[in-house]
C-alpha cells in the first residue's frame, strides 16, 4: 500500500491528473495532443469580446499592433512557465511552493481559485445569452446552468475529455473566424477601406496592449503549468505556447477587433448577427466558450487539490457549483473591471518564478518530497506585491514593467541570500 501511495505513476494519481505529484515521464502526451488542448483554452469568447473593445477604440494599424505586442507578451511569460513545467512535470500549485512556501502557496491558489470561478460564470453566462440572441423566447439564466453543469462534467473527466472535445472546437471555430474576418474585410471595401475607418480613439495603445494581455494572463502564466507539465520535453512546450498565442489568441482578439471595427459595435454576437453568420455561427460560439470554460475548472481545481487534501474531482463539482452561482448573480457585468485586475495580479508572478529558477535552484528544483521549503516565502510575496504596485504606473507597457520589476526585487533578495550562505 505504501508504494502505491507514493509512486506518481500509480493508477490512483494517473485518476487524480497527478494532481499531488509529478507527472512521469511514461504518462507524457504527445505534441498534437497538447496542441490542441492548448489551443482550446485560448479559442474564447471572451477574448474576442476584448478584441471588440481594441477595434471600436483604435485604428485598424494601432489595434493590429496592441493585439500583436499583447500575444507576444503573453507568449513570453507562457514560454517561461513551459519551461518549468515541462522540466519538472509540476502543476502551477505546485511550482508555487518553491517561490511562495509550503503555506505561503496559498495565496497564488486563492488567486487562481477566484479567476479561474469568475471566469468559468462568465462564460457559462455567454451560453445563456449566445442561445438568448439567437432565440428570444429562450431565457438566459437556465441555458446558463445547463451549460455550466455539462462543462463541469467534461473538466471532471481530465485531460482527455478536454482533448476529445478541443479536437472538434477548435477547427470550427478557426472556420467560422476566417469567413467573418473575410465578410468585415469586405464590408469595408477591402484593407484600403479598413484602414481608412477613423476611429474615436477612446483607448491609449499601452491600454490595448494591457486589455490584451490581460484578457489571458491566468492562461498564460497559470493554465500554462497545467497543460505543459504533459509535454514530452521543453521544446515541445516552447513551441506549443506560440502557436497557441501568437496565431492562435492574436487570430481569436483579432476576430473580435475587425468585426467591430466594420460594424461599430464590441459585442461579437451582434457582429454575427449583422454578417448573417449568427445561426451557423452559433455551434461554434458554444465550443468555443465550453472548450475554455472546462479548462478553467480543470486547471482551478488543480491547483486548489495541491494545497488542499481533497479529491480533484471532488473540487471540480464546488468549482463548477460557485461558478454556476455567480452566472446567475451577473457577474458578468464586471467582465471589465475583472480583465484590468488580471492584467495587474497575474504577470508579476511570472518574474518571481523565474529569478528562482535561474537563480535560486539553477534551473534544477529540487524533489518536493525533499525540499527544505519555509513556511512563507516573504521575498516572493514582497517581490510580487512591488511588481503588482507597479502596474498601476502609468508608464511605457505597465504589463511589462509589472514583471521586470517583479525578476529584478526576487533576484536581489536571492544573490543576497546566496552571499550570506557563502559566507
Amino acid at each position: 500500500m505504501e508504494e502505491k501511495v507514493t509512486n506518481p505513476s500509480t493508477d490512483a494519481a494517473q485518476n487524480d491528473e497527478y494532481s499531488h505529484s509529478t507527472v512521469p515521464l511514461t504518462a507524457r502526451k504527445s505534441f498534437m495532443t497538447i496542441l490542441v488542448i492548448s489551443l482550446g483554452y485560448v479559442f474564447v469568447v471572451t477574448s474576442m469580446q476584448v478584441g471588440g473593445s481594441i477595434g471600436v477604440s483604435l485604428n485598424f494599424q494601432e489595434a493590429f499592433w496592441a493585439i500583436l505586442v499583447g500575444s507576444a507578451i503573453l507568449s513570453v511569460l507562457a514560454c517561461i512557465m513551459g519551461v518549468m513545467a515541462a522540466t519538472t512535470g509540476l502543476s502551477f500549485g505546485l511550482l508555487s511552493k518553491y517561490s511562495f512556501g509550503q503555506a505561503g502557496t496559498w495565496v497564488p491558489v486563492v488567486i487562481v481559485a477566484i479567476t479561474t470561478i469568475g471566469w468559468f460564470s462568465i462564460d457559462a453566462y455567454l451560453i445563456g445569452s449566445s442561445t438568448n440572441t439567437l432565440f428570444t423566447s429562450i431565457p438566459v439564466i437556465p441555458v446558463a446552468i445547463i451549460g455550466g453543469l455539462g462543462m463541469t462534467l467534461t473538466a471532471r473527466n481530465g485531460t482527455k475529455w478536454m482533448s476529445i472535445l478541443s479536437n472538434i472546437a477548435v477547427p470550427i471555430i478557426f472556420i467560422f473566424g476566417i469567413i467573418s474576418i473575410v465578410l468585415a474585410v469586405k464590408s469595408c471595401g477591402g484593407m484600403a477601406g479598413m484602414n481608412a475607418i477613423v476611429t474615436t480613439d477612446t483607448m491609449t495603445f499601452a491600454k490595448a496592449v494591457s486589455l490584451g494581455v490581460g484578457s489571458y494572463a491566468v492562461g498564460a502564466v497559470m493554465f500554462t503549468p497545467d497543460i505543459m507539465r504533459f509535454a514530452k520535453n521543453v521544446k515541445t512546450s516552447i513551441i506549443v505556447m506560440i502557436i497557441t498565442l501568437m496565431l492562435g489568441n492574436s487570430f481569436v482578439v483579432f476576430f473580435g477587433a475587425i468585426g467591430s471595427l466594420a460594424t461599430g459595435d464590441p459585442d461579437i454576437m451582434v457582429v454575427l448577427a449583422a454578417q448573417g453568420l449568427l445561426g451557423p455561427a452559433f455551434l461554434a460560439m458554444i465550443l468555443n466558450i465550453w472548450s475554455t470554460a472546462q479548462g478553467c475548472v480543470y486547471s482551478g481545481s488543480m491547483t486548489l487539490s495541491s494545497a488542499l487534501k481533497m479529491p480533484r474531482k471532488r473540487l471540480v463539482l464546488i468549482f463548477g457549483g460557485i461558478g454556476i452561482v455567480l452566472a446567475c448573480i451577473g457577474f458578468y457585468n464586471m467582465f471589465g473591471a475583472y480583465i484590468n485586475f488580471l492584467a495587474s495580479t497575474v504577470p508579476p508572478v511570472v518574474g518571481v518564478f523565474l529569478a528562482d529558477y535561474l537563480f535560486k535552484y539553477k534551473k534544477n528544483y529540487p524533489a518536493l518530497e525533499e525540499a527544505d521549503l519555509p513556511n512563507v516565502e516573504w521575498s516572493g510575496f514582497i517581490s510580487w506585491g512591488i511588481g503588482f504596485a507597479v502596474s498601476y504606473v502609468n508608464f511605457a507597457l505597465p504589463t511589462i514593467n509589472c514583471v521586470v520589476v517583479a525578476f529584478i526585487v526576487k533576484t536581489i533578495f536571492v544573490l543576497a541570500q546566496n552571499k550570506r550562505q557563502a559566507a
